[in-house]
């Protein structure tokens, strides 16, 4: 009777899971293989693993995927307007994401932070060059009912189509209810 020995992922098939006394030491070492390099395949690129900590916050150094697509909507609002399309600037989406992780973890929903003031002093104080600014913020469900929100607004479809600024910065938190809250911060 061959004695069956489980082994201790979950993710891996049936068929792998147990190994057999009888079978060989081949069996054995695949799945200690499997064991020691599955989470190395689902490791995440060097782009999005790429990180730093700002004034004790640890956030990505590149935008997210949710933060690149609010800017392609962004930028396809700014089109059908006839309007270039803004940069999306790394660093001002690493501020951008801390006010919406400010917002979040604060309980508020406002452009004036209790951590950080406006956004000409969050931009001061994380030393980023700017000649103008402005900010947008949403809570919404989605990436997009938050684009849709702010385009909407006059005064922050005001900023989105701005011929002033030339880079921008979308930073997104989600709140314990998957709601995305949003930052847009707009400079030249």
């Amino acid at each position: 009777m061959k004695k069956q020995i489980p082994c201790t992922n979950a993710n891996l098939p049936a068929s792998v899971l147990y190994k057999s006394d009888s079978s060989g030491r081949l069996r054995s070492l695949f799945c200690l293989c499997l064991l020691l390099f599955l989470p190395l395949l689902s490791a995440p690129d060097k782009a999005s693993a790429a990180a730093s900590v700002i004034d004790g916050h640890y956030t990505s150094a590149f935008p997210s995927a949710q933060e690149r697509k609010a800017g392609n909507l962004l930028n396809s609002d700014r089109a059908a307007y006839g309007l270039p399309a803004l940069t999306l600037d790394p660093e001002l989406c690493r501020i951008a994401r801390i006010k919406s992780q400010d917002m979040r973890d604060n309980q508020y929903f406002a452009h004036q932070s209790p951590t950080y003031g406006s956004v000409r002093n969050m931009l001061d104080h994380f030393s980023y060059s700017y000649a103008a600014a402005g900010e947008n913020i949403a809570h919404h469900a989605t990436v997009e009912k938050s684009q849709a929100a702010l385009i909407s607004s006059p005064g922050h479809r005001a900023n989105i189509l701005s011929a002033s600024f030339t880079r921008v910065g979308i930073g997104i938190a989600l709140d314990q209810n998957g709601y995305v809250y949003m930052t847009q911060i707009f400079c030249r």
